[in-house]
């Protein structure tokens, strides 16, 4: 996935640095809920408003009978850079635009076998990413194009062996790919780049995980939930493809490997139905980003270790539903997203992620066995700066960022 590449005869190409990228808080996504965007994700699993529980909290499916659920999210985050090179080749004349367009698929189903079994099926991405960059930028060397992708295919089953508590698992299969480009720099001769090369990482692979649950009633209307989903370690395997490098032997392409690790995760949620009108929740999560301590990958050129350095963060949401009447829901929310990055020394071009503050808003439309949910969030990047070395360039890119985003979720879901 991820992956920075190194392209190096001898150590003179040093520049194809294919920059690393992680996740979350960096790139945890939890789009695959309409529902939840609209509250900001408050609640995740255990408000019972929708099929999304088998990604979120297994357990969470007893709220729910037999039915099932396709959504799609458009995302949309723009970021400017403006620095320059330590080198002194940077044009401030020529910022970078970070611009990430994706579209983010999500089915879910769900069998109610009797009061004390249910089965589920999702398909979703719980990780993402995509940054882009014009071609010409002083940070060239540093990243252009880099795209993570992740689908999960989960099984679940739910059961309820009290009318209070309710227990959920899932089995997840995990496909991982990943697409890197940047220019080719070459150590003491064109450190900012050579004209017209590029360098191309493009890696998958998969690997499986779970996701496992539990949830207690209080009262029909008050109910907590706790969820932990496992890390992944996949071994992804593509190629390096070099093109444009005026030195015998370079150009061409290369058998590439790397091994990733996407983090656990500990997700405490809770929701209360106040009365006829108004719904309460909330989340808490822990994200385990310290597993992405160093970035290493081996092509048929060398091998290479990039220190990343994460440390673990932390998400909190609150939201609000209001009943408007028996056929529409109106919904809000507000979430924190912590950043992983220890600092301006371990942010790369690849992923700049700050600091994210979230505000959402969203309705449902129920008629007959359908619902259609819409939600909305906008997101606000706290500002964030770089100064990351690539020790084959000898450069070190001095960038601020100035970032933003916006979500919109749309859902339809069939109750059988």
């Amino acid at each position: 996935m991820l992956k920075k590449s190194i392209l190096g005869t001898a150590a003179l190409i040093s520049g194809l640095t294919l920059a690393s990228e992680s996740f979350a808080g960096g790139y945890l996504l939890n789009e695959f809920s309409a529902t939840g965007q609209g509250r900001a994700f408050a609640g995740a699993g255990v408000v019972g408003d929708d099929y999304s529980a088998i990604a979120f909290n297994p357990a969470g499916m007893t709220l729910k009978d037999s039915g099932l659920q396709a959504g799609l999210t458009l995302v949309e985050l723009r970021s400017r850079a403006e620095g320059s090179l330590s080198t002194g080749y940077g044009n401030d004349k020529a910022p970078g635009k970070v611009e990430l367009y994706k579209t983010l698929p999500s089915f879910f189903a769900q069998y109610k076998v009797n009061e004390q079994v249910y089965l589920g099926l999702g398909a979703y991405a719980p990780f993402g990413l995509a940054t882009k960059y014009k071609w010409g930028w002083y940070g060239e060397t540093h990243g252009v194009k880099t795209e993570l992708t992740v689908y999960d295919i989960a099984g679940a089953v739910a059961l309820k062996p009290t009318d209070k508590l309710s227990i959920g698992g899932a089995l997840i299969a995990r496909y991982v790919y990943g697409d890197l480009t940047n220019r080719v720099g070459v150590a003491g001769l064109a450190p900012n780049g050579i004209p017209n090369s590029k360098n191309e990482f493009e890696v998958d692979g998969w690997d499986y995980g779970f996701n496992v649950g539990i949830m207690y009633e209080f009262t029909k209307d008050l109910r907590a939930g706790l969820a932990y989903k496992t890390q992944s370690s996949q071994t992804v395997s593509g190629t390096q493809t070099i093109k444009g490098v005026p030195i015998p032997g370079v150009n061409g392409e290369y058998d590439a490997t790397s091994t990733m690790t996407l983090p656990s995760t500990l997700t405490a949620s809770g929701f209360w139905k106040v009365n006829d009108k108004f719904g309460l929740s909330a989340l808490a999560r822990f994200t385990q980003w310290n597993v992405f301590d160093d970035f290493i990958i081996v092509s048929d050129y060398m091998t290479t270790n990039i220190p990343e350095k994460w440390k673990n963060s932390w998400t909190f949401a609150a939201g609000l539903d209001y009943y408007l009447n028996e056929n529409w829901t109106l919904r809000g929310g507000v979430a924190y997203d912590e950043c992983p990055i220890r600092s301006s020394k371990y942010r790369t071009a690849r992923i700049p992620d700050s600091d994210r503050y979230t505000v959402a808003v969203g309705f449902s439309y129920k008629y007959d066995n359908f619902k259609v949910d819409v939600g909305y969030s906008h997101i606000f990047m706290a500002k964030s700066k770089t100064a990351n070395l690539d020790t084959r360039t000898g450069t070190t890119i001095h960038a601020r960022y100035d970032g933003r985003g916006n979500m919109l979720g749309v859902q339809l879901q069939y109750d059988f």
